[in-house]
């Protein structure tokens, strides 16, 4: 009987020693870890393990994120099984069906939560909960952490709330993109990266064995007939896409083909080119023809006709051309004989015959199908439950569609619990099974189709081979986009690893070795302890496998403690001639060594220097205002992630307000086209303007000329429309990221010139008060400032001289009232002729500051709460 690991937070027994999962567990102690495993090895015990750990700390608690109802629920069994905590800790799951009330008194008991990420999120920006006491949050699936998903909020506000606080996010498939693993350790602060590929020398005693086969199947001559008019439709129309130079691939039609195409015909309709809209409509048609016709030949009969039931079904609310493709005579046709037809694809043929090969051979087998769409999968449950020993399952997600009822999470569980006891032994289900299914014997995995995806794959095929081998079968069919989808996830499954090692490298690191220094409170049922055990093994099986044993782990480096190294020789330095010398020879000239230069005249130009050296430093404690509609967006947490503090608050109008006088309305570029469409932007436009003084626009996305439904020409109107007539300033950003950057800056910027505009009024104030006590040197230092400020941040015409000019033109009356004028000027709410008015009665600021707010408030235009205003920033006082 193997070892099993010994901790005092643990069920004895319960966990196998392993010598990867204590590698793993002590990398994942040291530093916030990405950990890559494959499937079925086993990332729950390491996750119980550094959460026993954690939790050996007074006062900690434990947050585990999992993306589906039915892996909290698993998770939950798996942690009271593994877990022997005290009996006042409880371990709870948390779903969205429990009401928010119900779930503060959980947060508040609970030593270890278990929820689903959007849970979690809105708990957190409720203020039901918070995260600053977090000993370790754990988080399941973490390849989902990118972009808008609520993994990577929490990401989010677990740094803003616990910044020195400790993530484990696991993964089996992390993607194979750079820049999509990067973001996830970006958004999760990882340090460490702990991957271990299937071939590791410390996994093999433990790998059972997976056995990975591709069917290829005979598309039926019936369904190909049906395919061929669909076909011949679509060449026709992509023969004319061609001759205008819009579809450039050559070979067979594919999506992307047509995808590439349709970013051509819009950048053709940008520039008024009238031919786009018909190329962009038949465009369209195109992609819906590739769509039907992959689905007859891949899919089946079933898949089909849920497709076509779709189309042309939306109401008013379908575009045009939906319903109109679906009243072609052609597809009218099509809906007619498939509506008559059973389902003859070979695939459900084959289908039939492996699950009855299984079951002959092993009766007690566990079989699970994969299927893309609800329609298949009830028509293959429908099959198999003719099939002798077969009991199917069906496991779908959620949502309801017509002809099809979907299952709630009570009945989500039931399914798989039925499954995992035997009543049922082949469980058929689309993508909504395919992540982190805890099903220890499934012998066998059935892909009705391959997908594209190495992340589906993987996460498709590790429900099988978890405890014993098993095999998986992916049905192909021949020559068909199968053939293509099946040779991009073997591709994307060979690039992953790879790309991993690159982002390993670029975060500036080099792999290093641990020495079990985390698993001190860690032993084994037979007396050794974990960092002997782990070291053991190493020597154990490093030299019968090749010495493969070191994962690959990197920690970021520290840029103080890094050794720099040289830098490589150059191009230019390895072609030029001996002894000839070039400008990087001469060494760069000291402080001490520059030029003296006089300072220059009084300019507009050197006045912007002054302004850019005056607006910071930052401030801190920055409020910024956004609406409750954006209290649960991406928005949020970018902002708090910037180190803003985020107020959700009711805004009557806009999305963000920085301060009483910048108000920002914030638009995607579908958002921005709708509104044209529908009229509503020059009355969105109007009512922003007059919200607050300084309104703006920001344009959200990069794609905001390539839409169809507007040429770029009205597009550009109504921003020159915005620009100009409403004086309504549009600021364009690519993404969400960007949008919050922005915002950042410019709060920060307000926050910096309010304060430095109060210091400014106040030293006005004294400097009459007290004359005697400032010379002529500080005052025109004052006033330079002043004018710099009004001049690059409110652009009043305040004459801005040379010198010399300034004391032949202007007296020393005239200045100082400009001076006071521009101040005034520069409090929110006041124009120039309010500030007009305010002098008539009081013309300094002295005598300003000294005035009752009931005098204030006889000037025409002001309200009491800008009365306030004014003696708050010019006199310094509430």
């Amino acid at each position: 009987m193997s070892a099993t690991i010994r901790h005092d937070l643990l069920v004895e027994g319960a966990i196998e020693a392993r010598a990867y999962q204590l590698s793993a567990l002590d990398h994942c102690l040291s530093a916030s870890t990405l950990l890559v495993l494959p499937t079925g090895m086993g990332k729950t015990p390491i996750e119980v393990m550094a959460l026993a750990e954690r939790l050996k700390q007074p006062g900690g608690r434990g947050i585990m994120l999992a993306p589906t109802n039915a892996l909290v629920n698993q998770h939950l069994s798996d942690m009271r099984a593994l877990l022997n905590l005290p009996e006042q800790q409880d371990i709870v799951a948390l779903t969205g069906s429990i009401p928010p009330k119900k779930r503060r008194e959980i947060w508040e008991a609970a030593t270890i939560v278990i929820a689903t990420p959007q849970v979690v999120r809105n708990d957190v920006q409720n203020g039901l909960t918070h995260l600053s006491d977090v000993a370790l949050l754990i988080i399941d699936e973490a390849h989902r952490a990118n972009g808008n998903h609520a993994m990577a909020q929490v990401g989010d506000l677990f740094a803003e709330q616990h910044p020195d606080g400790l993530v484990l996010a696991a993964t089996a498939s992390p993607g194979h993109i750079e820049a999509e693993i990067n973001e996830v350790c970006e958004r999760l602060r990882i340090e460490n990266i702990h991957v271990r590929p299937p071939g590791d020398a410390l996994l093999a005693p433990y790998a059972t064995g997976l056995e990975v086969n591709d069917v290829v199947v005979e598309v039926p001559d019936e369904l190909r007939l049906l395919a061929n008019p669909l076909q011949l439709w679509l060449s026709r129309i992509v023969e004319r896409l061609r001759r205008l130079g819009f579809y450039t691939r050559q070979g067979h039609v594919t999506a992307g083909g047509l995808q590439e195409a349709q970013k051509r015909i819009s950048a053709s309709i940008s520039k008024g080119e009238s031919f786009g809209y018909r190329a962009a409509k038949e465009n369209g048609i195109g992609m819906r023809l590739n769509h039907l016709i992959s689905s007859i030949l891949c899919q089946g009969v079933a898949a089909t006709r849920e497709t076509l039931s779709r189309i042309g079904q939306g109401g008013q609310d379908e575009k045009k051309s939906a319903r109109e493709f679906a009243a072609d005579p052609r597809i009218v046709q099509l809906k007619d004989t498939l509506a008559e037809m059973n389902e003859i694809h070979s695939k459900v043929t084959m289908v039939r015959r492996m699950v009855r090969r299984q079951l002959k051979e092993s009766p007690d087998s566990r079989i699970i199908v994969f299927a893309n769409f609800r329609d298949t999968v009830d028509e293959i449950s429908r099959v198999l439950s003719d099939v002798e020993n077969a009991v199917p399952q069906r496991f779908v997600g959620q949502a309801s569609r017509e002809g099809s009822s979907g299952m709630s999470q009570k009945m989500q569980l039931e399914s798989l619990d039925t499954f995992r006891s035997g009543e049922a032994n082949v469980l058929v289900a689309t993508s909504v099974g395919e992540e982190g299914l805890d099903v220890p014997n499934a012998d066998l995995v059935i892909f009705y189709e391959p997908v594209g995806s190495e992340i589906r794959t993987i996460q498709r095929r590790g429900r099988t081979g978890r405890q014993r081998a098993g095999t998986v079968h992916v049905l192909i069919a021949k020559d068909t986009r199968d053939e293509g989808a099946r040779a991009s996830a073997k591709h994307r499954e060979q690039r992953m690893f790879r790309s991993i090692q690159q982002v390993r490298r670029k975060r500036g690191g080099t792999a290093m070795r641990y020495e079990g220094e985390n698993l001190d409170s860690f032993g084994l049922s037979d007396g050794q302890d974990a960092s002997s055990f782990l070291k053991a093994e190493s020597e154990r099986l490093a030299p019968e496998l090749n010495d493969s044993v070191a994962p690959a782990i990197v920690r970021d480096a520290e840029p103080t403690s890094q050794v720099q190294t040289p830098a490589p020789e150059t191009l230019a330095r390895k072609m030029r001639p001996t002894g000839q010398i070039g400008l990087d020879s001469y060494p760069a000239q000291t402080q001490s060594s520059r030029l003296i230069v006089e300072p220059p005249l009084m300019s507009i130009e050197n006045l912007s220097i002054n302004f850019d050296e005056i607006q910071y430093p930052e401030s801190d404690g920055v409020i910024v205002s956004i609406d409750h509609r954006e209290g649960k967006s991406a928005l949020a947490a970018r902002l708090r992630q910037e180190g803003l503090t985020v107020e959700v608050i009711n805004l009557p109008v806009g999305d963000i307000r920085i301060s009483d006088r910048i108000l920002i309305e914030r638009k995607t570029s579908r958002d921005f086209v709708d509104s044209l469409l529908d009229g509503r932007l020059l009355d969105q436009a109007t009512r922003l303007v007059g919200a607050a003084p300084r309104a703006m626009l920001i344009l959200e996305g990069s794609d905001l000329f390539q839409h169809r439904a507007v040429s770029g020409q009205a597009i550009m109107g109504a921003l020159a429309t915005l620009t100009l007539d409403y004086g309504l300033p549009v600021v364009t950003s690519s993404d969400t990221a960007e949008t919050a950057r922005f915002v950042a800056v410019s709060a920060r910027r307000e926050a910096s010139m309010l304060e430095h505009l109060s210091a400014q009024a106040q030293a006005r104030m004294r400097a009459s008060e007290h004359p005697d006590l400032f010379n002529d040197a500080e005052e025109k230092k004052a006033t330079e400032a002043a004018n710099a400020i009004s001049e690059n941040l409110f652009e009043k015409s305040i004459p801005v001289l040379d010198a010399t000019q300034d004391a032949q033109v202007e007296s020393k009356r005239k200045q100082s009232h400009g001076i006071t004028r521009s101040m005034l000027e520069q409090v929110p709410g006041v124009g120039p002729a309010l500030a007009s008015r305010i002098l008539e009665r009081w013309p300094t600021i002295a005598e300003l500051s000294k005035a009752r707010d009931d005098e204030i408030v006889e000037i025409k235009g002001l309200s009491v709460q800008l009365a306030q205003q004014i003696v708050r920033i010019l006199h310094g006082t509430d």
